[in-house]
């Protein structure tokens, strides 16, 4: 039986849920129906906009009912999930010959999040604000100018964090989800034959009687099921329950609903193609649906913002983007963060794509290529998990992941054949944001293999310099080491420029775990090498924040240490310089040389006290 505490936080995660996970596929029906008839060409004719609608219904059963809510959610990463998070899951299984691949699919796929989440607040917004041109024709010379306002404002308010204003998302989108299923009824009622698109006949009739126009078509269908990666994104904040209940009991019914309302409109009223979301409401309750539809987009573009944040923030830790300067916004949820430089970058290329594209039906096409490839690679990593980790049988993986495969292939062609009519935006964010992950990492490469190498133990190194350097001085110094137990070059440099040993050594490393938030208990390892000289390994997940601080109050309180006053922290600094080398050249060399000028220092990055940090840097050929 379930007591009433565990009852009222169940509640406030699926209203949680409903808010920020189903936001952007829960504005969908304001542009799916109407971009995916004009990317196929087709008229509006009773036997298309039954089997429009049948595709409509099905991608929703297939792709969201069973691949995320039910394959998918089951393959967390200790209670987390995302592109990267199952791309990690992936390479640290047994089979290495994955690993580099299950890498390289977390990489694009992150590439292709962050084109989503430029796209996403774009569509949204620019989507809900066209609405006023049925308000008023005159408006419509605005509309770019209002989505590119409050796209301003909802960018700038960034830096302050999600969780202030989160608690108003549930229920704003329980209103909107509530009038989506309101609507899609009352038009169910005035035309019951739309109902026969529940039928998944209509929608393989369709296809095949449709040849080019039904192939076509389908990447504007991927449209429905846009957002459908935020539920398997989402999980670590909401867990597997509150999403999968908010989605069969509400989400679900309310999606269906309304894009067969829709269906039905047009069946009784083809003229209204035009804007058949808009056009289901009464002429009395208009402006107010604008507004909250406005509203609801919004939050669709927070979710999604925020998701952003947080991926950059796991790429950092996994090493796979610079240093930035990160400020946490939730003292209680590790995983809201905020980026300055990802949030003006994303802000910019988002007013471009609305400058570029100027309507949600063109925007609509770059659109789907993001989600489809997005799915395609998650579809990937799920299959060579249940294939190595799960060692699920042949037929099981045939039969289950050749459709899977099938549907994500056919998304992804039919969207990329629309190179010239916008997919070529998605493109170029997608292949920018690989090129820069792949100079970065190259370059990081070439800085780890030309810092001072020492072959021999830590115990041998430290006990043959104790012979020629026996005087030690007062006090405990700290040395960051990038891997535990071997001599980093800081005390390399140390001991050849200075000569001298404080009486307590301790070199500390920080691991970056294959997990989203390590345990306290096995935070931090400590080791004795010898003559006082010790060895500290403090581990982290990719969700959290690494501090140098508690590593000094966890050896404050070992009593380790008796003062912090007492305390040097030396640092190694590389610092890159160009060369006639082929590890990089040419623009490679020049952008990540800019990267890592651009990169926050350790003393901030770990959060280390000023006061106590001597660098000692090394200029290294890249």
């Amino acid at each position: 039986m379930i007591n009433t505490t565990t009852k009222d936080k169940l509640s406030t995660l699926i209203v949680g849920a409903i808010g920020v996970v189903y936001g952007d596929i829960g504005t969908s029906p304001l542009y799916a129906l109407k971009s995916c008839l004009s990317m196929g060409g087709l008229s509006a004719s009773q036997s298309i906009i039954i089997g429009v609608i049948s595709l409509f219904v099905w991608s929703l059963i297939l792709i969201v009912s069973f691949k995320y809510v039910r394959l998918v959610l089951t393959m967390d990463h200790n209670g987390e999930g995302g592109v990267l998070a199952l791309s990690t899951l992936a390479a640290a299984m047994d089979n290495s010959k994955f690993r580099s691949f299950a890498s390289l699919c977390g990489i694009i796929g992150m590439a292709l999040f962050f084109g989503d989440g430029i796209i996403t607040p774009a569509i949204s917004v620019l989507s809900a604000v066209e609405g006023i041109s049925l308000v008023n024709n005159q408006l419509t010379p605005y509309i770019i100018p209002i989505t590119i306002g409050i796209l301003t404002a909802l960018f700038s308010i960034q830096k302050f964090g999600s969780s202030r204003i989160g608690h108003f998302f549930g229920p704003i989108m329980i209103m909107w989800f509530s009038l989506l299923l309101i609507l899609g009824v009352y038009h169910i009622c005035c035309c019951p034959l739309i109902l026969k698109a529940v039928n998944p006949y209509y929608a393989l009739s369709f296809m095949w009687s449709n040849s080019w126009g039904g192939f076509a078509l389908m990447g504007g269908v991927i449209l429905v099921v846009t957002g459908a990666e935020a539920l398997y994104a989402d999980l670590g904040h909401f867990g597997k329950r509150p999403i999968q209940f908010s989605w069969i009991y509400l989400v679900f019914p309310a999606l269906v609903a309304n894009y067969l309302g829709q269906g039905a409109l047009l069946l009784l009223s083809p003229e209204a193609i035009s804007n058949p979301f808009y056009l289901m409401v009464p002429s009395w309750a208009l402006q107010p649906v604008i507004i909250l539809a406005t509203l609801a987009t919004v939050i669709a573009s927070q979710s999604i913002i925020s998701g952003l944040f947080s991926i950059a923030w796991q790429a950092i830790l996994l090493n796979y983007l610079p240093r930035m300067k990160v400020t946490k916004t939730s003292e209680k949820n590790m995983g809201q963060v905020y980026l300055s430089v990802i949030n003006y970058g994303i802000y910019l290329l988002t007013v471009i794509a609305v400058l570029n594209f100027g309507s949600s039906e063109k925007l609509a096409v770059a659109y789907g290529l993001c989600v489809s490839g997005i799915m395609l690679i998650t579809t990937t990593l799920v299959f060579m998990i249940a294939w190595v980790e799960w060692g699920w049988h042949k037929i099981k993986l045939i039969l289950i992941f050749s459709p899977l495969f099938l549907m994500d292939i056919l998304f992804v062609s039919t969207n990329i054949v629309k190179f010239f009519d916008g997919a070529w935006y998605v493109l170029t964010i997608t292949s920018i944001g690989y090129y820069v992950v792949h100079v970065w990492r190259k370059g990081s490469q070439a800085l780890y293999s030309q810092k001072i190498s020492v072959p021999m133990a830590a115990k041998k190194f430290i006990e043959n310099h104790l012979q020629a350097y026996q005087h030690r001085i007062p006090g405990t110094a700290l040395f960051l080491c990038r891997e535990p137990f071997k001599i980093p070059s800081s005390l390399v440099m140390q001991l050849h420029h200075n000569k001298y040993l404080h009486e307590k050594v301790i070199l500390v490393s920080f691991v970056i775990k294959a997990v989203p938030y390590q345990k306290i208990s096995d935070r931090f390892k400590f080791q004795l090498i010898t003559n006082n000289c010790s060895q500290l390994i403090a581990s982290f997940g990719f969700k959290e924040i690494p501090d140098l601080n508690k590593a000094l109050q966890w050896l404050k309180h070992q009593d380790i240490i008796t003062s912090e006053e007492n305390v040097s922290i030396f640092l190694g600094k590389g610092i890159p310089v160009a060369s006639k080398s082929l590890i990089l050249s040419g623009f490679s060399e020049k952008l990540y040389i800019a990267l890592a000028s651009l990169s926050q220092s350790a003393t901030d990055f770990y959060r280390i006290p000023h006061h106590k940090v001597i660098e000692l840097g090394v200029r290294y050929k890249i």
